[in-house]
């Protein structure tokens, strides 16, 4: 029924944004990755939207930043016992590059960090999704978000090896990518380690 809705972001929170089409006001669901993508209130944004209606629940949109959040999210919702609030959870957990790479390396560790997943659940996820989601190209993703594929991945392994967590290791070098140009993983490594130890003072 929706494909996109294109409008000026009215509200927003960590949940859900309200976003201004012609003077009707839509209330979307979204994970946690697109809010940090949304502009300033005022500013015009465009949602990939997922349309859902369901005798307990009415009518939902569910809106996310990029068409591969929208196909990671209703892949996600195909598989017995995730819901709707489980996917986005796991999508405001996890980046679309790192829920792939994690079902494609059968990584059952890095996805039960999600609150509300347990291990079984997590290896169900993986079983369920590894024939899937091969159609989101993830090489294309990692280079067009990180253009430095190698270098974070590098990175990731020996903080993770160090005793970081894995979500607060992906988290926070995936910020830090944002405003850095990195030139080697030794680069990151200590940027994110100065980051995590800032952060826990």
């Amino acid at each position: 029924m929706f494909a996109y809705l294109k409008g000026i972001l009215a509200k927003k929170n960590p949940t859900f944004a309200v976003i201004d089409c012609h003077g009707v006001g839509y209330e979307v669901n979204i994970p946690l990755s697109t809010f940090d993508k949304l502009p300033e209130i005022g500013k015009e944004i465009e949602f990939q939207i997922h349309f859902s209606m369901t005798e307990n629940d009415g009518i939902r949109l569910f809106g996310f930043f990029s068409v591969e959040e929208k196909e990671l999210f209703r892949q996600l919702i195909s598989i017995s016992k995730i819901g709707p609030k489980t996917a986005l959870s796991i999508l405001s957990g996890l980046s679309v590059q790192d829920l792939i790479q994690a079902v494609q390396t059968g990584n059952v560790s890095l996805i039960s960090t999600v609150p509300g997943l347990g291990k079984k659940s997590a290896e169900r996820l993986i079983i369920e999704l590894k024939d899937k989601v091969g159609k989101i190209g993830i090489e294309d993703i990692l280079s067009s978000e990180t253009g430095k594929p190698d270098i974070i991945h590098e990175a990731e392994s020996a903080l993770i090896t160090l005793g970081y967590k894995p979500l607060d290791v992906k988290k926070t070098i995936a910020r830090l990518i944002k405003d850095n140009d990195y030139q080697s993983a030794e680069e990151v490594i200590k940027a994110t380690i100065k980051s995590l130890y800032q952060r826990n003072i």
